[in-house]
């Protein structure tokens, strides 16, 4: 008897060592751009390589940097929902040069507009030397959702540029506000117009005009992943609606520089009737990707986080996915799952696994036979932007499909 304890204890070690521990998620910044915060009022930067929008995109490489003379304009932030924030953080790291290191910032909050109502709920002093992780607590809890950054003074009192990296913002969410719809006509700045139809989680559209090309993507929250065409360009972008302002940082070009920083480019909606596209009207642009490069990357399939259940928008995806492969009795295709890098790789593995199989077993009770569809999990080994911001980890949890 005592033998078999023993074998059951050593085989019950096993099974538990067999399960890779998880690696707790790092908690949400209610400012980043991924959180679906926007910056609404902008201060004068430098150039477009310095505008407020980097503050939130979480990328220490990438900050603000005023124009000569006008460090002391606000920042103002529109958060999704009504928050209380209990701490913030500014980096300062990579700040080109000590003099354009900040002292004094004032941190205000909102609960009216972004332009009344403030009340202070911090007032912090900066370290004169280039540190990130400066984190200070809240002196007041004040729920809100526009929040005011203001440069008070710097520590060099004759300097006149300020620059800050980052700026992050940790407490709770008091609401769950529903994420404003992206159906419509967009005018981009320097370019063409965008026009964008919504189907729960799924988003389609194209940009107008000579050398406009399809969009292909899907909504997580308020921050819409999807493939883009223009002219000669192409590659996966990035986008985060706010109520009354729209950002997108595109990614990348033909495939080149996977983890590059964002792209700073306004997108203003002109109207919320979408125009018209040609993909609309194409018999199945679905296959006709897959035929032309064998491989379509899927971004309106959403999971629960750290788990294999699918999530209700998603049907939109999947149900696209049926009929194209109810028209062609011949295709087969293998379901990839690619996760960011949170958590342990093993776990990432198991996890990216788990989702093609969940993609799978949809298809198969859609009336797909199981034969034709094979499953592969990636884990985090096949990122298409960075993983060190909340954003670009957004961008890497997807699930593609692969012609065979």
């Amino acid at each position: 008897m005592r033998l078999n304890n023993v074998i059951l204890a050593l085989l019950a070690l096993a099974a538990g060592a067999a399960q890779p521990a998880k690696t707790a998620p790092p908690p949400e910044n209610l400012a980043g751009l991924a959180s679906g915060a926007v910056v609404v009022i902008r201060p004068t930067a430098g150039d477009a390589n310095g505008e407020a929008w980097f503050l939130l995109d979480e990328d220490l490489r990438t900050g603000w940097t005023s124009l000569d003379g006008k460090h002391l304009e606000p920042t103002v932030i529109e958060l999704p929902d009504r928050s209380v924030i209990r701490t913030v953080q500014f980096d300062t790291g990579l700040v080109e040069f000590d003099g354009r290191l900040p002292k004094r910032v004032l941190v205000e909050m909102s609960d009216t507009s972004a332009t009344a109502g403030f009340k202070p709920i911090a007032d912090v002093t900066l370290s004169p030397a280039m540190k990130d992780g400066q984190v200070f607590k809240t002196t007041a809890e004040v729920p809100g959702r526009w929040i005011r950054l203001a440069v008070k003074s710097m520590q060099a009192p004759d300097h006149t540029i300020a620059q800050l990296m980052e700026f992050r913002a940790f407490g709770e969410r008091l609401t769950h506000n529903a994420a404003p719809s992206v159906a419509g006509t967009y005018v981009v700045e320097g370019g063409p117009l965008m026009h964008l139809r919504e189907e729960g989680g799924r988003v389609t559209g194209c940009f107008e005009g000579d050398g406009g090309g399809p969009i292909e993507g899907g909504l997580e929250g308020r921050a819409l992943r999807f493939n883009w065409k223009l002219g000669t360009d192409e590659g996966p972008a990035i986008g985060v609606f706010g109520s009354a302002a729209t950002f997108f940082g595109f990614w990348k070009t033909n495939g080149a520089e996977p983890n590059a920083v964002l792209t700073v480019v306004d997108v203003k909606k002109k109207s919320a009737a979408p125009g018209d596209c040609p993909n609309w009207h194409a018999a199945d642009p679905l296959a006709a990707e897959l035929e032309k490069s064998g491989r379509v990357r899927l971004y309106g399939i959403n999971f629960d986080s750290d788990s294999d259940v699918l999530r209700p928008e998603s049907k939109g995806t999947l149900d696209q996915i049926v009929a194209t492969l109810k028209k062609d009795a011949a295709l087969k295709i293998t379901i990839e799952g690619h996760t960011d890098s949170t958590s342990t790789p093993q776990h990432n593995q198991q996890l990216s696994e788990k989702r093609a199989v969940a993609v799978k077993a949809y298809l198969v009770a859609g009336g797909i036979d199981a034969g034709r569809l094979a499953t592969a999990g990636f884990g985090s080994s096949r990122p298409v932007a960075t993983n060190e911001s909340a954003i670009g980890r957004a961008e890497n949890r997807r699930v593609e499909i692969v012609r065979r």
